[in-house]
């Protein structure tokens, strides 16, 4: 079967449906990697275990996301050749990722196993959660090869209009990692290091599993030894693309980190209660995730075959989809806040705190998805400068508000979710000034595309 797609002709509406469905189904379960830890280890080990996952999840994020940056820049490459045409130089761009996937996955393992500790310690981690906070880091920190080659595979297939492979190993993974939660937790009393395992295990199964059927499956991973010859000019020009959105995320990543350093100054429970909030959050995110990379993919694509109109088409779509979504989404943490609270804990006072917490936080989702849209049609476009404008944003005003917001006596412990959608409002406005500029419109590829559609093949 093959599961490519060629984006650059077509409705752009029933495109970035078709290509976003299994992207969000994906993202789902791969939340049960985090979720299933939380609510394991909240609901049989105890709101400190809960803790100590959360303490550490935001610099956790911030090593993963520098996969995802230079991840998306490798595809973004790809995927724009691919919708020019040139198959030789997509199979080249597949070999080349394998170098920079290796050097980058090497070195933050090193520093996530060895620094643990004193990285928490500088965050202010609690002393009572301090030892299984270090634990969760490390493990997690040993399996990043697994997270480095499963985002690349995913990114490249998806380059190639395949949305649907990765999801396949992604919902094996993650069920396997329920399993194992339940397993390592609730049988063999392990804790939040069995919990650690748990996802780290399904990470590798899940990464190994990819590779094995692209090598198989996919006639681009076919790739002739010459092919694998180190090729500097491709490797910069993904570097060039991936490197600012690595940038771009590890900004964001440290920003969150800063924000946890206030979450940790107000005690273990307002902890527990941004941990469970953030969980629910990125489950919401996950549609705007979804519309963001199947937008990325549509442009690169589309700019590769010379066709910005059509990615103007598509944008539109995604904006009036994520719009439609953030309402809805508004009304449903209104009403069900409390029941979501519920899933990770059974501390009252929690769960009426993470309510009041998913009320107010809402109110700014329809900007959290607007962001997400521009940040798509930019970061497919290649467009480096916003990628690090963003990044710039998403520090300044996550930190600034942070620390500024909290410290107002009628606003306090609020101000750690207001934060976070002012940081939205700033990454929003700016990712709608760029993309009204039109600077994004002209890449290397544009207008190469369809011409030279027929010129190699996989």
């Amino acid at each position: 079967m093959n599961f490519m797609q060629d984006m650059t002709k077509g409705s752009p509406l029933r495109l970035l449906l078709s290509f976003s469905v299994p992207l969000l189904i994906g993202s789902i379960f791969q939340q049960f990697y985090t979720m299933a830890d939380s609510i394991i280890v909240g609901k049989f080990v105890g709101a400190d275990a809960l803790a100590s996952i959360g303490a550490c999840s935001s610099v956790i994020y911030l090593l993963f996301s520098l996969f995802l940056g230079l991840s998306a820049g490798i595809g973004i490459v790809i995927s724009q050749h691919f919708g020019a045409g040139d198959g030789r130089s997509v199979r080249r761009g597949i070999a080349n990722s394998v170098y920079i996937l290796l050097a980058a996955s090497c070195l933050l393992t090193l520093t996530g196993v060895v620094f643990a500790r004193p990285i928490l310690t500088i965050l202010g981690t609690p002393s009572e959660i301090m030892q299984d906070a270090a634990a969760y880091f490390q493990i997690t920190s040993a399996g990043i090869i697994a997270v480095a080659f499963y985002n690349g595979i995913s990114s490249i297939l998806r380059a190639l209009g395949d949305s649907r492979t990765p999801l396949i190993f992604l919902a094996l993974a993650a069920l396997l990692n329920v399993g194992l939660d339940l397993l390592f937790v609730t049988v063999f009393h392990m804790g939040v290091t069995g919990a650690a395992l748990a996802t780290a295990i399904a990470q590798f199964a899940s990464a190994c599993a990819c590779l094995a059927f692209s090598l198989k499956a996919n006639p681009y991973f076919h790739i002739r030894k010459e092919e694998f010859r180190p090729d500097t000019g491709l490797m910069r020009r993904m570097m060039h693309i991936g490197l600012p959105l690595a940038l771009q995320n590890a900004m964001i990543a440290f920003s969150c980190v800063m924000l946890q350093t206030v979450i940790n100054s107000f005690g273990a429970m307002i902890v527990a209660v941004f941990t469970a909030t953030n969980r629910i959050e990125n489950l919401v995110n996950q549609i705007y995730i979804a519309a963001n990379t199947a937008l990325s993919n549509y442009t690169a694509q589309n700019l590769g075959a010379g066709n910005t109109d059509r990615v103007r088409a598509g944008t539109r779509c995604c904006l009036r989809i994520t719009a439609c979504f953030s309402f809805a989404m508004i009304l449903v943490m209104y009403v069900c806040g409390r029941l979501f609270m519920s899933w990770f804990v059974t501390d009252l006072q929690v769960i009426e705190t993470g309510a009041r917490a998913l009320k107010l936080i809402s109110l700014f989702f329809l900007f959290w998805g607007a962001l997400y849209v521009f940040r798509g049609t930019l970061n497919g476009a290649g467009n480096a400068s916003f990628a690090l404008i963003s990044g710039v944003l998403e520090v300044v005003g996550r930190m600034g508000c942070a620390f500024l917001l909290t410290a107002v006596p009628f606003i306090g412990q609020w101000g750690i979710w207001l934060a976070e959608g002012v940081t939205w409002i700033l990454v929003a406005s700016a990712g709608a000034i760029c993309y009204m500029r039109g600077s994004w419109t002209k890449t290397h590829l544009t207008g190469a595309g369809r011409a030279a559609k027929v010129c190699t093949e996989p």
